[in-house]
């Protein structure tokens, strides 16, 4: 199947959403819709604004692209409302989305199969009488002892809305917690790895070069990511050994989660030059600073053609 194939289909553009990432959502919508114009391959584009947009979509759709970030997006929500209705769609299915946007669960698995990733402990009902602390440490060591570093993020979030880093000296776990749990009542907290942040992105079976991402801020935030243009992505510079691992690393990471056609994986490099996966997105970001279309870049693939792939994988 090819690109004028699609031309054939009924496709849906979904976009915007209910989660904190709807601003975002909407700009990555916006630009795959563009995208699609410019190859004269006909959409509709919605806007969904709550769950019950999402249940309303009807059965008409040969094919729908998600653009939708976060939850109903990246959780499996839209993906089983579209399955329902026999609708075929980008990216990873319901059950590899649930379990990738589940910082948690995502690192079980990872901890299951040896791969590499930060020290955790897991904080269930927070604020409430039952609330349960279970540590996945490789050490004796508490992470949230007052000495140590670390990071707390709600589990089911994404655009590093809701994370803290707790230093010596610097906040509180329990305001780290309190911030968190805006989001999610299930608390991830992490050993803090000191050292650089990089991005490897997927589509269908290849692995593209790393990116090195050097934030405007302490850490790659929401406004890193999307309001401060101070932030730099450098095309990683790795020997062939190190290079061949981290794609490694990120396939397994991406696979094992069961997540297919295309996702990106985001890893820690410690100063020893170790890394560590943090966790996989299955509905990369699209707008005009995103990742991903930098990644593709670098294999020769415009964003026209990446958006293009996208949908044809998702006709197999």
């Amino acid at each position: 199947m090819n690109a004028e194939a699609l031309q054939q289909k009924n496709i849906l553009v979904l976009s915007g959403g209910w989660s904190a990432e709807r601003e975002i959502s909407l700009r990555s919508g916006s630009a795959v819709a563009e995208a699609l114009a410019r190859n004269n391959i006909a959409f509709t584009h919605l806007d969904l604004k709550s769950k019950e947009d999402a249940i309303n979509i009807t059965d008409q759709y040969d094919l729908a692209f998600i653009a939708l970030h976060g939850r109903g997006g990246e959780d499996g929500y839209i993906q089983e409302i579209l399955e329902s209705k026999s609708i075929k769609y980008t990216g990873s299915d319901s059950m590899a989305c649930k379990t990738s946007l589940n910082k948690i669960e995502a690192k079980k698995i990872w901890r299951d199969l040896l791969l590499p990733t930060p020290d955790f402990v897991e904080i269930t009902q927070v604020g409430q009488p039952q609330m349960k602390l279970t540590p996945h440490l490789s050490g004796e060591d508490d992470i949230t002892a007052l000495d140590k570093s670390f990071v707390v993020k709600p589990a089911n979030e994404g655009s590093s809305f809701g994370i803290s880093i707790v230093k010596p000296g610097i906040g509180t776990l329990e305001d780290a917690l309190l911030e968190a749990s805006k989001f999610d009542s299930s608390i991830l907290v992490e050993a803090f790895v000191e050292g650089r942040e990089l991005t490897v992105s997927i589509l269908d079976n290849e692995v593209f070069h790393p990116i090195y991402i050097v934030p405007s801020g302490e850490f790659y935030d929401y406004d890193s990511k999307y309001s401060n243009l101070g932030t730099e992505y450098i095309k990683a510079d790795l020997s062939p050994k190190k290079l061949e691992e981290i794609k490694d690393y990120a396939w397994h990471a991406f696979s094992s989660l069961e997540c297919k056609n295309w996702g990106r994986v985001d890893f820690i490099e410690d100063l020893e030059g170790n890394f560590q996966i943090i966790e996989v997105n299955t509905v990369p970001g699209l707008t005009e600073t995103s990742l991903f279309p930098k990644a593709a870049s670098y294999a020769g693939l415009s964003f026209d053609e990446v958006v293009i792939k996208v949908l044809l994988l998702s006709c197999k």
